[in-house]
């Protein structure tokens, strides 16, 4: 009885967790804001959206505009899918993209352009991608010591 009642809430957490989550289709690209934050509209209704797990270049950090430039070309079709699990704290929708089949936050991160965002990452398989990304030394990782965001901002 009490593995049936073990199992019983492991499985409605299990709902209730995936309940959470929002698939939206068809979203419009409105703007790119930067490696990680996409503008977007679906039938007049605007999407801040936050790209999870990750944590892009800021602006005027190195690799910030590349950063955002991958972005861009990443969802260049202007249409792309949402998997929206909440809000953060400035409002945004925090969002894993997928356009033509591709994670986009993963594909950031792969590529080196994205550090895997150790404070709010779920899906520890992100870090695989960024072992990756680093041995290649592609984008951020082919700098000799990349400065993660969260330190950057932390210094200025």
């Amino acid at each position: 009885m009490k593995c049936f009642i073990y199992f019983s809430f492991s499985f409605l957490v299990f709902l209730s967790f995936d309940a959470s989550s929002e698939l939206i289709q068809n979203l419009k690209v409105e703007k790119i804001i930067d490696g990680d934050t996409v503008y977007a509209t679906l039938e007049g209704k605007p999407y801040k959206l936050r790209l999870t797990e990750i944590d892009a270049p800021e602006r005027d950090q190195p690799f910030g505009r590349q950063s955002k430039v991958f972005l861009r070309e990443l969802l260049k079709d202007g249409e792309f899918d949402a998997d929206i699990s909440g809000k953060d704290q400035y409002g945004r929708y925090l969002a894993r993209l997928y356009d033509n089949g591709v994670d986009i936050n993963r594909k950031m991160v792969n590529e080196g352009m994205a550090w895997v965002y150790d404070f709010y990452v779920t899906d520890k398989t992100f870090y695989k991608n960024q072992l990756s990304a680093q041995k290649l030394k592609k984008g951020i990782w082919s700098k000799r010591y990349p400065a993660p965001p969260w330190e950057w901002r932390r210094a200025r």
